[in-house]
């Protein structure tokens, strides 16, 4: 029962720390990376991973929103997301692509 309490505690901060992220950062790219980092730091990479997928479909691929995912992904995996060259690899977001068709003129 102990342990629970502590859970639902840990729960509580975490929320009340994304509640304040985004009273500070409002809703922009900046925030949606700031969640991202503090869900890495709780050990939730998944939930961190996820957001910064949703960070690229939310705001577009933008050179700031492009960065700021690239750097995401490189703190939650270290730096194997680098070539040799030390510029950032882009990691796609896990989604289906969609369905373009292209007209030749």
């Amino acid at each position: 029962m102990h342990s629970e309490t502590l859970s639902e505690l840990s729960q509580a901060g975490l929320h009340i720390a994304i509640q304040d992220i985004k009273d500070d950062l409002f809703d922009t790219p900046d925030c949606d990376y700031a969640i991202a980092q503090l869900l890495s730091q709780w050990g939730l990479d998944e939930k961190a991973e996820q957001m910064l997928d949703e960070m690229l479909l939310k705001w577009g691929t933008s050179p700031e929103v492009l960065a700021l995912t690239q750097r995401g992904y490189a703190e939650m995996k270290g730096s194997d997301l680098f070539a040799d060259n030390d510029e950032p690899i882009i990691q796609p977001p896990k989604t289906a692509p969609a369905n373009l068709h292209i007209v030749a003129a």
